[in-house]
């Protein structure tokens, strides 16, 4: 790639995701963290962004941490990092090694005055595609249709091709999120993403990742599916090749039995999202399941908490009936309040 390719088409993704998505005003302090895995380039466009619409940006660029979330502690400048954080009106986060559910996060998080957003690992292209060639009104609104949809449901079974076959149950009193719509401070992700924390001792069955699991580093696409036993929310095996046993080990070296917990799931509904290795985007592939281990942000209600780390795995053309009612076919959206706003979203 050139150093001017999708130049244009950047600054432009950048300005949405400033003015229309963030919701940045004139005299704003607006911290950017990237770091050395990130894509500079996108830093340094949102942060021009910022600065065109009145805001008054900073970047932090510090060296990549081998590990994420809290496990990321020892390896950073927790100190002043921190302190410039929580002390923003916005916090865009383009690390690879994502500071969710960090000691920098929870403070910032804590204080309740930072508008915080998770984009990490987002380099020109994916920007571009996720956030620059996407009707944002179009997929708020199918997110709250599939958010209603699944908070009236309560008994959830998802099947896939290679074998996953899971059963749980919603609280109705626990949120289904809609990623993305931001509206005061707090803590928001990419739209293209609906997801919840259905009750944990639940959760039964079998999960199977056939698209990508990040973290840990050594993992991304898969070669081979990753299959995992649940019993009441928890793992108590994991199979497959090569590919299993690393995640298997790198899970125990927490010596954290949170580790082994499902913390969420999620739906994937963002047109310009294609399976790439990075994780944030791959669980916003159309379509697609994601499954949360380990840390469970507090925005979902639930009963884990933090843990030592988190990683998510991604499952390919799943079949998700809530109710005994269809909700996706082999990873389309078939239930009739979606059809026709899925059919505007994609084309």
């Amino acid at each position: 790639m050139s150093i001017n390719e999708l130049s244009i088409e950047l600054m432009s993704a950048a300005y949405k995701l400033v003015r229309d998505v963030l919701k940045v005003e004139k005299g704003e302090n607006v911290a950017v963290t990237v770091d050395t895995t990130g894509d500079w380039r996108v830093a340094e466009a949102v942060a021009e962004a910022v600065y065109i619409v009145g805001g008054k940006p900073l970047v932090l660029w510090y060296p990549s941490p081998p590990a994420v979330g809290k496990a990321a502690d020892p390896y950073l400048p927790l100190r002043p990092l921190t302190e410039c954080v929580k002390n923003s009106d916005v916090w865009i986060e383009f690390n690879k090694s994502w500071l969710l559910y960090s000691t920098v996060y929870e403070e910032t998080i804590n204080l309740g005055k930072t508008r915080y957003i998770c984009l990490v690992g987002m380099n020109v292209d994916m920007i571009v595609r996720t956030i620059g060639r996407v009707n944002i009104p179009i997929i708020y609104e199918f997110q709250r249709r599939l958010a209603d949809l699944t908070s009236r449901g309560r008994r959830v079974k998802i099947t896939s091709p290679t074998g996953m076959n899971v059963e749980f149950e919603n609280d109705p009193d626990r949120p289904v999120l809609v990623e993305g719509e931001v509206s005061g401070p707090g803590e928001y992700m990419l739209f293209g993403q609906v997801d919840w924390a259905p009750i944990e001792e639940s959760i039964n069955g079998r999960i199977v990742f056939d698209g990508s699991i990040w973290p840990p580093h050594e993992l991304g696409l898969l070669e081979q599916p990753i299959t995992l036993d649940i019993v009441r929310g928890r793992i108590t095996r994991i199979s497959g090749g090569r590919e299993a046993k690393v995640f298997e080990r790198w899970l125990k070296n927490f010596n954290d039995e949170k580790m082994f917990c499902i913390a969420h799931l999620s739906y994937g509904c963002n047109p310009g999202a294609k399976l790439t290795g990075n994780i944030l985007e791959d669980e916003r592939v159309w379509g697609v399941v994601e499954w949360g281990i380990g840390s469970q942000s507090s925005t979902f209600k639930g009963k884990l908490g933090l843990a030592s780390s988190h990683t998510d795995g991604i499952c390919l053309n799943p079949t998700v009936t809530i109710d005994g009612e269809t909700v996706i076919q082999d990873g389309e959206y078939i239930h009739p309040t979606l059809v026709e706003l899925a059919n505007k979203a994609r084309f």
